[in-house]
């Protein structure tokens, strides 16, 4: 498997399911959930902690994955160096940070902006991270089918000699 595919599995389901829960919070919750956000963004230890997790991660997807092509692949060195340097606002300019969060979710279209475009974010690379095992997943169908008509011969398994 590919760093690239290894990554887009690990990013693509995470940012899938925060688009939904973001999506789901603010049309089912409404107004608590954008008070959980307020109170998250009032408090700096929790932005300093974000930070220190998203500088990590993103340097750790921009070292095994700079890579710079003209196809989705380039999609998650991008989604690295804007986890860096999201990273580097939290943890270097908390209070711009906090004041830009103030008028994302003052705003509820910011928050659903916000969670349309982590949703297809999330969507494309869980797509194109599990790509190879659903069509994997469908030539095993289509030998198993087959296999079972009577088209192939289904050989016996050898023994092992000790």
């Amino acid at each position: 498997m590919t760093t690239s595919k290894y990554i887009a599995r690990l990013m693509g389901p995470v940012m899938l399911i925060i688009g939904i829960g973001m999506a789901a919070g603010m049309l089912m919750e409404g107004e608590s959930y954008s008070s959980l956000l307020k109170e998250f963004i009032a408090s700096r230890a929790l932005i300093f902690i974000t930070g220190i997790l998203a500088l990590t991660a993103g340097l750790a997807i921009v070292n095994a994955h700079n890579l710079w092509v003209r196809d989705w692949r380039v999609m998650v060195t991008i989604l690295g160096w804007l986890l860096v340097l999201r990273g580097v606002m939290l943890l270097v300019f908390p209070a711009v940070v906090q004041t830009l969060g103030d008028r994302i979710v003052a705003s509820q279209s910011g928050i659903v902006a916000g969670a349309a475009i982590t949703f297809v974010l999330g969507a494309i690379l869980s797509i194109m991270g599990y790509e190879d095992l659903w069509s994997t997943g469908t030539h095993r169908q289509r030998a198993a089918r087959a296999s079972s008509s009577g088209t192939r011969s289904a050989k016996k398994p050898r023994r092992k000699r000790a």
